[in-house]
């Protein structure tokens, strides 16, 4: 079996930002972070100052700790998926509980249909039942015993059994040489059939 190592990572380039409205910021904030601060506390200190106004003066500095913890560990990158940070990854997730799971159809120029979706609810409905019961919150969780399952009236699932294929650099360099050879043979009849 061949193994090979991947460097991608390791040339992951960060942009900083060393200065910002004359301010010298030193070694410089990554951008991502500032990014997500310039969103963040305008939404949070807008949101509090509707909802409730202004602070009091001593507890200042205990309103700056969530959009502060917010925009600090979601601006890491995720664990999971090192291409994306934080914050996007758990956008993913709240998406994913809003809506369940939506199939990719056409690349998404094609709609998922209404009958394939479940709602996150009535899944956790299914491995706990006692949410059913809760006073509020109960009709979330039900469904109606007259409507068919969403998930099962698309029809059976479809069993794939995919064949695992390794091709070492020298298969993959005869294919490259086959495909040149071809891509010469159009680019040269190409003129040709123009002319007529």
């Amino acid at each position: 079996m061949r193994t090979s190592s991947t460097y991608t990572r390791h040339w992951d380039i960060e942009t900083r930002q060393h200065e910002l409205l004359g301010l010298d910021l030193g070694e410089g904030l990554p951008r991502t972070t500032l990014k997500y601060g310039a969103v963040i506390f305008p939404a949070w200190w807008g949101l509090w100052l509707l909802l409730i106004g202004f602070p009091p003066q001593p507890a200042i500095p205990l309103f700056l700790l969530p959009p502060l913890g917010l925009t600090y560990f979601g601006a890491k990158r995720s664990t999971a998926y090192w291409r994306r940070t934080n914050l996007l990854m758990w956008g993913v997730r709240l998406n994913y509980l809003h809506q369940g799971l939506k199939p990719v159809i056409g690349r998404g120029r094609i709609p998922a249909p209404k009958t394939g979706l479940r709602l996150r609810a009535q899944r956790l409905a299914e491995r706990a039942p006692q949410l059913r019961e809760m006073p509020v919150f109960g009709s979330l969780f039900t469904t109606d015993a007259d409507t068919p399952d969403a998930a099962e009236s698309c029809g059976p699932p479809a069993h794939l059994r995919p064949r695992l294929r390794m091709y070492g650099p020298d298969r993959v360099a005869k294919a490259r040489a086959r495909t040149a050879k071809k891509h010469r043979r159009t680019a040269r009849s190409a003129p040709r059939s123009a002319e007529k």
